[in-house]
């Protein structure tokens, strides 16, 4: 009878220590998880503020082309009224304006060059708004399974 108990309380021990065991290596990988998502968190906060940053300066940029094809636009109004003024130096002018035609060609390449840039910028915007979605998911999930050890852990006390 004695060995019958001693095996049993044996046994009972056992399925314990392995009950102990599984439970130390699920809360092990769960906290290897948030530890993930944590670094994972940060890093897209990095990101974010990069990305605030490098739209902030195409911003910038942006607002320079602008007030760079203002003053263009008053050098070219300058140039009209000197040519009127003065007919003698007409092929200065034209040399002038030409050179304007060109660097203003180039401003508006370069503009487009921008946009075409925040258009992107854009686009990887909405692709982290996705992904920031899919984490906060991927969170809830998590949750739920801590969830569900938790209450199967519940149930073996």
């Amino acid at each position: 009878m004695k060995m019958s108990l001693a095996r049993i309380w044996s046994m009972y021990e056992e399925e314990t220590k392995q009950n102990l065991r599984q439970n130390v290596l699920n809360v092990e990988e769960n906290l290897k998880i948030m530890e993930e998502r944590k670094k994972l968190e940060k890093e897209l906060s990095n990101f974010k503020l990069d990305f605030a940053n490098m739209v902030a300066e195409k911003e910038q940029a942006i607002s320079q082309l602008g007030s760079t094809q203002i003053a263009m636009a008053d050098l070219m109004e300058e140039l009209e009224k000197r040519k009127m003024n003065d007919k003698t130096v007409t092929s200065i002018h034209q040399v002038f304006r030409a050179k304007a035609e060109k660097e203003r060609d180039q401003v508006m390449q370069e503009r487009d060059q921008v946009i075409g840039e925040r258009d992107k910028l854009k686009q990887e915007k909405r692709k982290l708004e996705y992904m920031i979605g899919d984490l906060f998911k991927h969170k809830e999930d998590t949750k739920e399974k801590i969830r569900k050890l938790k209450g199967m852990l519940d149930d073996f006390d």
